[in-house]
């Protein structure tokens, strides 16, 4: 949920709150444009920035600088909440064009499309 568009900030920055359930996160990535930055507000996270591996639970911050690979995912059993700070705004676009792709299964190739046009690119697992 966007609680802060980048529209309210001269596109200095964008807040969004996030659920993410059990088992669930983000594939490795890299944003080329943005600074992102989690306050973990309920469950249990594990994140990768880089080569570092590490733990993230209720009250923590994670800065995950531009440019550098980066994954999440809530390794609890419950589902896990948190604030997300984009610096500099506009990613909130990326889940709006998404959204409003056709029911369905995702096109992949739409998606990546998408998210490459906000300079987001993600990475072979493994």
């Amino acid at each position: 949920t966007i609680k802060v568009p980048s529209e309210m900030t001269g596109g200095a920055y964008s807040v969004s709150e996030d659920i993410t359930p059990a088992g669930q996160g983000a594939p490795p990535h890299i944003h080329r444009r943005e600074l992102e930055t989690f306050i973990v507000l309920e469950g249990e996270y594990e994140f990768q920035c880089g080569d570092r591996k590490f733990k993230a639970t209720k009250g923590a911050m994670v800065v995950l600088p531009r440019d550098v690979p980066h994954a999440f995912k809530n390794t609890g059993n419950t589902i896990g909440k948190t604030i997300v700070v984009l610096v500099p705004g506009g990613m909130e676009k990326v889940f709006e064009d998404i959204s409003a792709m056709p029911p369905g299964p995702p096109d992949i190739g739409k998606v990546n499309a998408i998210t490459t046009k906000y300079g987001v690119e993600f990475l072979p697992i493994g």
